[in-house]
């Protein structure tokens, strides 16, 4: 029997000390109220702290075994409440409100049990941070902005434990540790081990809590198939892809792609990129490639990272069609919280839970939800990390990976890689050149072998620069097109432009001032008139770019970075059937312009200028040299790919494990300018759902309904709009307000603040407190 086994084994002999009378005292780690009155249960019903902290030390053994920290994750269940067994918190269980630590217990007993072993003092050091930080996140090794360092909360006066100490394993050290002797990436790995420790930890302890204290909740888990069934469910998707006709060069392309996915598949765990030109079929060809691959090296899941929440949703939709609704765990911002009642467990809100933990095997996410939790100090983030291990991560679109965060990005793609079994797949088409010391040398291999060859069999379009447009000269030009498609680079632009153009039919608007549910059905008619060959010009912010697959024979493009011309060129000729009067096949336009008004400023002015650089030292920009020199350009330009220093203060905690976990956590934000949602009551169906939300003493659980019916407007905005009047708090009079917000004007009055044809309307020309 392993000595971390004995240990779960010896805890109950060891799980109190005699008090007073001599008689043995049992400690608890959790109560338990009458549902319906509030009222204190009977002890016999409460949750006994030996079984919790041996249930935990099980739970946290078998997620931390994953990535070879069998040992840690064990001892780190078996310490982390011991100081529940104290007066203090003991009278908290009965109703005091007086504060009782029951945190540095268990930090300081895992430092002083290991203090006397050398080669121990370090994994005892990352136990330390994870069970001090298990309730209100990981602390920082240093004291910043008040708040207590790792330190002073091991220095903290406490009450001793009342109970005899949880026998745990000789010896820490995980079974596996990092390879590199890069100075920089070895302390990369140390941190990362506490995260995913932590993450074993704090999932561990939610789990068995939610046992005890919510059965309901807890027995709605796991309800998902293994991975292995996916891969057969795919399989009629599969044979379909393969076997379609080969009508023209472009589904040639696609299926060779493919192809070459499967092939690839068989290779060992690792980094990988595909690259493929917009078009080439490369979201279910990377699907293809994940299912293969998690199958032939037993890997546990599947996870899709997307930079844009409209393309997570129309990828998690295309894989709800081939799995079905219930065996798609889509995670991001959109989706919302709320509240889940008990009874109410069909699968949305069992996909709900499994959200809280990533406890499924296709996962749908965006990379601001990837990337912040892995560099996250809060428990309920990081809770889902350690299902990374063992896992395809394919990061679509990963010419989006933030530049001022690139390097402690690229850092943890490849600790995941190296050192937690997982397989990353930099997919897109316009694939980033990277350095090699930017991964630590580890080989980035390309699943296309021949990437200039499938460039040229999908080539469909010509890209031309024409200089500066005027407005009314573009919109002259627009007018001159039966089908047209004009993409520019703000909100305000698009509305201008199109009011220019002049409404009418075929002639629509697309910006993220319109709600979700209203660009459907814009994109809807847009394919309609397109497919019909009806006159279709359509005036766009860059939310087009990606996700949207629509089919142009002429598109304009104000001038950007590479990446996005690239994206505005797959939203031409798509298909590759444009043919003259011969019939011969010829390619669509792509037309740069420079705006009225020029650049924006800033970093998007630095990537405009250079895209027009590439595009003048370039006859077609899109091929893969073209895009390679781009971003050697960009990132060679870019004065810093650390901006915060996240890396760089890693890599100086490596001698003393001295990491600042919450401090990284403020600074990696990939976005930092936040919004405020706006609900539009747009049709009858999202006014149905404001009524019952209003009526609901949960109306946190609409959510997820109602999103695709909300605005994201700026702060100012969003206050402009309050000092008019115009928008409510949903539920607002209740004493828990709901946070969400309403668009509640008259049924006279709303045209003025939001238009059938280009959304919300910040500015008014009127202003409702003068009527």
């Amino acid at each position: 029997m392993a000595e971390h086994e004995r240990a779960h084994v010896q805890l109950r002999g060891g799980e109190a000390s005699p008090d007073s009378s001599g008689l043995y005292k049992i400690y608890y780690a959790h109560t338990r109220t009458d549902s319906h009155t509030g009222a204190l249960l009977p002890e016999s019903s409460w949750q006994p702290l030996d079984e919790h902290l041996r249930e935990v030390a099980r739970l946290s053994e078998e997620f931390s075994s994953a990535f070879h920290a069998g040992a840690m994750g064990a001892a780190a269940g078996l310490l982390h409440d011991i100081g529940k067994a104290t007066t203090a918190f003991e009278a908290r269980l009965r109703g005091s409100k007086a504060p009782a630590d029951h945190k540095t217990q268990g930090a300081r007993a895992a430092i002083e049990r290991y203090s006397n072993i050398k080669s121990e003092i370090g994994w005892a050091r990352l136990l330390a941070y994870i069970i001090c930080g298990h309730h209100g996140g990981l602390p920082d090794a240093d004291a910043i902005d008040g708040a207590a360092s790792l330190e002073e909360m091991l220095k903290r006066e406490s009450e001793s434990v009342r109970m005899r100490l949880p026998d745990t394993p000789g010896s820490l050290r995980p079974a596996r540790t990092t390879s590199t002797r890069n100075r920089a990436f070895i302390s990369f790995y140390f941190q990362m081990l506490a995260r995913m420790l932590f993450s074993a930890l704090v999932d561990a302890d939610y789990l068995d809590t939610e046992r005890v204290m919510s059965p309901d909740t807890s027995s709605a888990r796991g309800s998902f198939p293994p991975l292995d069934k996916y891969a057969d469910m795919f399989e009629p998707k599969l044979r379909e892809l393969l076997g379609f006709p080969q009508t023209s060069p472009v589904f040639k392309a696609r299926r060779d792609v493919l192809l070459a996915c499967l092939n690839a598949a068989e290779l060992a765990p690792g980094l990988f990129k595909l690259t493929v030109p917009t078009g080439g079929g490369k979201t279910l060809s990377s699907l293809a490639f994940a299912l293969r691959h998690a199958r032939a090296h037993n890997l546990r899941r599947i996870v899709y990272a997307i930079p844009f929440t409209s393309i997570t949703e129309q990828n998690a939709n295309v894989f709800r069609s081939i799995f079905g609704d219930e065996r798609v765990l889509e995670h991001h911002s959109n989706m919302g919280e709320g509240n889940i009642c008990e009874g109410e467990y069909d699968h949305k809100n069992i996909n709900r839970l499994a959200s809280e933990n990533w406890d499924a095997p296709l996962i749908v996410t965006t990379n601001v939800q990837l990337f912040e939790s892995l560099f996250s100090a809060k428990p309920s983030k990081c809770r889902k990390l350690h299902r990374l291990a063992n896992s395809v991560i394919i990061l679509d679109e990963a010419q989006t990976l933030p530049d001022a965060f690139l390097l402690p990005t690229l850092a943890a793609l490849k600790t995941l890689a190296a050192d937690f079994g997982a397989t990353i797949v930099f997919c897109t088409a316009t694939q980033p050149a990277f350095k090699p010391e930017w991964l630590d040398g580890m080989p980035i291999r390309e699943i296309v072998g021949d990437t200039t060859s499938l460039f040229n069999a999908l080539s469909r379009v010509r890209v031309r620069r024409v200089g500066a447009l005027t407005n009314e000269l573009l919109a002259e030009r627009l007018r001159e097109h039966k089908q047209a498609l004009c993409i520019v680079n703000t909100r305000g632009h698009a509305r201008k432009l199109f009011d220019m153009l002049g409404g009418g039919e075929g002639r629509y608007h697309l910006s993220a001032l319109m709600c979700a549910e209203h660009r459907t059905r814009v994109i809807k008619q847009i394919k309609a008139r397109l497919k019909l060959g009806l006159p279709c010009v359509v005036v766009s912010t860059q939310l087009i770019e990606a996700g949207v697959d629509i089919d142009f024979p002429y598109v304009y493009r104000a001038v950007a970075g590479l990446d996005a011309i690239a994206q505005a060129a797959g939203r031409c000729n798509r298909e590759g059937r444009l043919t003259n009067e011969s019939g011969e096949a010829i390619p669509g336009e792509v037309f740069v312009f420079t705006p009225e008004g020029g650049l924006l400023t800033g970093c998007f002015q630095k990537m405009a200028t250079l895209g027009e650089e590439t595009l003048r030292e370039f006859d077609d920009p899109l091929k893969p040299e073209a895009v390679a020199r781009f971003f050697m350009k960009r990132y060679g330009l870019s004065a810093e790919l650390d901006e915060k220093r996240i890396l760089e203060s890693i890599a100086e905690g490596v001698s003393e494990l001295n990491y600042n976990f919450r401090d990284i956590d403020k600074k990696y934000k990939i976005i930092e300018d936040a919004t405020d949602a706006v609900i539009i009551p747009f049709d009858d169906d999202s006014r149905a759902i404001l009524e019952a939300a209003e009526a609901s003493m949960f109306p946190g659980k609409f959510r997820r309904k109602l999103q695709r019916y909300t605005v994201s407007i700026y702060p100012y905005e969003f206050q402009e709009l309050r000092e008019l009047g115009a928008i409510r708090e949903l539920g607002g009079d209740r004493s828990q307000p709901s946070g969400m917000y309403v668009l509640a004007v008259s049924d006279a009055d709303y045209c003025q603040f939001y238009n059938e044809n280009t959304g919300l309307n910040t500015k008014p020309e009127w202003n409702l407190l003068l009527v």
